[in-house]
């Protein structure tokens, strides 16, 4: 409630209006097909309870729109667009984070949060880039694609044990 209207324009012109102008900059280029791909992060857009990243969210989920607009307007064209969310990476904004944070997080996904059992890669991010680029998705445009070992699966209002990925931890010996 308290955000900045320089810091909420910072990060929609970091994200939604820098989207747009660059590909109403590339569309033009594009005169066989092509791809456009937007990194994105969904929960930020899908969930409000990471208080300070208020504006970021909103800039995400506005590009999240974006994609599915441009996707309409230029799909006579042969040209595809669509957004890649990765989960939470390693060497990533992760590391500007608290140490506490980051542990917490890791331990977090190792549990089962993340049913895959790990922070993500740059290079798994790399991978559903070229794929989503490549000619035998030439069909796929205007998708929001979660990259994040399944985390966008599990289910926040249910404890891990309920959802069959995680055993409870037994009580120490005293």
């Amino acid at each position: 409630m308290q955000i900045t209207l320089d810091k909420w324009d910072t990060a929609v012109d970091s994200q939604a209006k820098a989207f747009l102008v660059g590909v109403r900059e590339a569309a033009p280029l594009m005169s066989d097909g092509g791809r456009i791909v937007a990194i994105t992060f969904a929960p930020g857009g899908r969930f409000g309870s990471w208080q300070p990243w208020v504006a970021m969210g909103a800039a995400k989920a506005a590009m999240e729109v974006l994609v599915r607009y441009f996707a309409v307007a230029l799909a006579n064209r042969g040209i595809t667009v669509n957004t890649i969310s990765p989960g939470w990476i390693q060497d990533s904004v992760l590391n500007s984070l608290p140490e506490v944070f980051q542990t917490g997080l890791r331990e977090w996904q190792e549990r089962g949060w993340t049913p895959m059992g790990r922070l993500g890669t740059p290079a798994d991010i790399g991978n559903a880039v070229a794929l989503i680029c490549s000619p035998e998705a030439s069909w796929i445009t205007g998708q929001l694609i979660d990259v994040d070992g399944g985390a966008s699966l599990m289910d926040a209002h249910l404890p891990l044990e309920f959802q069959g990925v995680a055993t409870p931890k037994k009580p120490d010996a005293a």
